[in-house]
């Protein structure tokens, strides 16, 4: 079977480049869910004694309203109400999971209480749409968040939320439409401003919209210079477009503003290997994420893959094998490990590698990327 790298290296590089950057922006969407291998408390492990534990109580509640464990948010919820007694998000919370565990009595008991309290509070609607998203229930989830909309004077959070659910849906011009809403908002707060921009960045590169990508990556650098995100979307954007001189002045720039962030070595290396097969600025670069941020996971991947690009499969392991100690859950840690093993004439660690690597795949993963993986497993048979 041949090879995919030999099929088609650039598409792969590609796909795997703008993988990594359309995740990049996983861990500042408000409306995300959590990453299942991180434990929650258990409801009697966590500490209630006065209003300022209350905060704390009401993300744990919600993580769980996420992950569809209803029980677990009633008797959160429940707690926080023998301190608060009027604390709307618990009340919201906890009628949602009567919602979800299907006792219609006491969600309209509890929405009644909201209704009265606060009938202009998004609370509710995105509490309901999270434990339809819990349920798989899509439909229902997007109803919650319209209905938010028409009701709530605060709407930042449901638009955000809708157009998470757009996005993941695949509805890219809705997705669009409502991040851009938000950012017509007046008074946004950062995070929102954040969230909405780097969603805007995904959206514009999975449509290939290049120049629309530069342009408000722009404004995400001008604002917020140090943040790496901003520069990843523009060096991004000018790679698609074919400038890579452009990407490299992108990131010499972040190297400057901000030389605290292993984002710019990265990136660098990246392009001089995978872009310009100039492998001795690769690995200038690559050398110096290491060194300055060895227990960064990327930086020791990146110095396996610039030696696996010049066939030193050796040192390529090493790199490979540290990124995946200090990250044993990212697949392309795992693929990139079984690559070496494979040049190094070791089928049965490849294979283990590979099909780790194809185990913590994602959903969202590209589907090249898992046909890629299984035709190496292939390989080693």
């Amino acid at each position: 079977m041949r090879s995919f790298f030999r099929m088609n290296p650039c598409v792969f590089v590609l796909v795997s480049f703008l993988w990594i950057i359309l995740s990049q922006g996983k861990f500042v969407l408000a409306t995300t869910m959590q990453d299942e291998r991180l434990r929650l408390p258990k409801p009697g492990e966590m500490v209630l004694a006065s209003e300022k534990d209350i905060p704390r109580h009401i993300w744990v509640a919600g993580q769980y309203l996420r992950a569809g464990k209803f029980k677990e948010v009633i008797t959160v919820c429940e707690r926080v109400l023998t301190i608060k007694q009027n604390n709307i998000e618990a009340i919201a919370h906890l009628a949602a999971a009567y919602k979800g565990l299907g006792d219609e009595e006491k969600f309209r008991r509890e929405a009644k209480h909201i209704k009265k309290q606060a009938p202009k509070s998004p609370a509710l609607y995105l509490s309901l749409a999270q434990t339809y998203l819990a349920l798989k229930d899509f439909k229902n989830a997007e109803s919650s968040y319209k209905e938010g909309l028409k009701m709530a004077s605060e709407k930042t959070d449901l638009r955000i939320g809708l157009a998470t659910l757009y996005a993941q849906e695949g509805r890219l011009k809705e997705a669009f439409d409502q991040y851009l809403d938000v950012l017509k908002e007046k008074g946004l707060a950062t995070k929102h401003f954040l969230n909405a921009s780097f969603a805007l960045c995904r959206i514009g590169l999975q449509l290939k919209e290049y120049d629309r990508v530069v342009k408000q990556a722009k404004v995400i650098t001008d604002l917020y210079p140090p943040i790496p995100q901003g520069y990843l979307f523009l060096g991004s954007a000018y790679l698609g477009k074919g400038d890579k001189d452009e990407a490299i002045n992108t990131y010499q720039k972040l190297l400057k503003i901000n030389p605290k962030s292993p984002v710019s070595y990265q990136e660098l290396a990246l392009i001089y290997t995978d872009k310009l097969s100039d492998y001795d600025n690769a690995l200038y670069y690559a050398m110096e994420a290491t060194r300055k941020f060895p227990k960064d996971a990327k930086s020791q991947d990146v110095l396996g893959w610039v030696y696996y690009n010049k066939e030193k499969y050796a040192e390529a392991l090493r790199g490979f094998q540290a990124a995946v100690s200090l990250a044993q859950y990212n697949s392309q840690y795992h693929y990139h490990l079984g690559l070496a093993h494979q040049k190094m004439g070791e089928p049965i660690r490849a294979k283990e590698a590979f099909e780790q690597a194809l185990n913590l795949l994602g959903p969202n993963a590209p589907k090249e990327f898992a046909e890629e993986i299984r035709n190496r497993i292939d390989q080693c048979k």
